[in-house]
């Protein structure tokens, strides 16, 4: 929770960062992510051993917490301190990545998707958090079908794949937060590539 007890992540969650780490981590390699929160989906892309893991973490508090917590003493981990944007230079390519920022907007993840030819390789995967209008189906589905679009627009196709979360979900799950950013049944987790490579 952050100061004004909206929800910055929370661990019904798990399931969903499980299934974003097998998906990205399907080629092995280099894998990067974009945001730690709780850490879930970087406990689970260690499950996959990862030749080396990249890490891209700008809140000083969840960085000292990853320190303290002995992420910076793992061999095959690199953490990058800063926001995105301003560290661009300190990344590489990677085979896998994913995008989970806390307190951006979609002009935020549109801006990392013109990144994308760039940091992620050939035949690479990449996904992020689809909680775009998480309130809203109608909303939620627009916004789903104006990202595709624009990843189609940088040569990736994108598979949206339904994940039920409704038993994830009960009352109890919100008690206390201002803010329930997902109201909806199902999760659409994508999978994007290079269009060339998914054919």
């Amino acid at each position: 929770m952050d100061a004004d007890s909206k929800a910055v992540m929370m661990a019904w969650e798990k399931p969903l960062m499980e299934a974003h780490a097998k998906a990205v981590c399907l080629g092995g390699g280099h894998v990067l992510n974009i945001g730690f929160g709780m850490g879930l989906v970087d406990t689970a892309i260690q499950q996959y051993s990862p030749v080396k893991h990249t890490i891209v973490e700008a809140h000083p508090d969840v960085y000292e917490r990853m320190i303290r917590t002995g992420w910076g003493q793992k061999e095959n981990v690199k953490i990058v301190f800063g926001r995105w944007q301003d560290v661009l230079s300190q990344l590489e390519t990677y085979d896998g990545i994913f995008f989970d920022t806390y307190g951006e907007y979609y002009e935020d993840l549109r801006e990392f998707h013109q990144h994308l030819p760039v940091l992620l390789k050939p035949g690479g995967i990449y996904s992020f958090f689809n909680g775009l209008c998480g309130s809203n189906a109608f909303f939620h589905v627009v916004y789903c079908h104006l990202v595709s679009l624009e990843l189609e627009n940088l040569g990736y196709s994108t598979q949206l794949i339904p994940l039920p979360v409704k038993d994830c979900l009960g009352e109890q799950v919100w008690e206390g937060v201002k803010h329930r950013y997902w109201q909806l049944d199902t999760y659409y987790l994508p999978v994007c590539q290079s269009a060339e490579d998914s054919e």
